[in-house]
């Protein structure tokens, strides 16, 4: 099992819109061969002073059976349907592939 972080960089006040758009996308993601998790979050106001929190971002809490799952969902029709859909939204991608240690 392989957990992978991606955080969404996004153009100031367009963050929703990429929301709507991965929300819209989940159902057939969750489908996916080897998905166990895709979560969607946001940050949350903890009141804990080392916390950073970004109104232009967001972060999707990805789990995978495989590095062969995760390679094949993103060249899924629908991945690169959302890919192009957000594009002018979407400033950066910064992905963490995590396996156990």
């Amino acid at each position: 099992m392989i957990d992978v972080i991606a955080e969404i960089r996004t153009a100031p006040g367009t963050r929703q819109h990429v929301l709507d758009a991965i929300h819209a996308n989940l159902p057939a993601v969750l489908a996916e061969a080897g998905c166990l998790a895709y979560r969607p979050s946001l940050d949350l106001a903890s009141g804990l002073d080392s916390q950073h929190q970004d109104t232009d971002s967001l972060v999707i809490l990805e789990q995978w059976q495989s590095l062969e799952h995760l390679h094949a969902h993103l060249a899924t029709p629908h991945m690169q349907a959302y890919h192009r859909q957000v594009a002018d939204w979407v400033i950066a991608v910064r992905l963490r592939v995590l396996g156990a240690a």
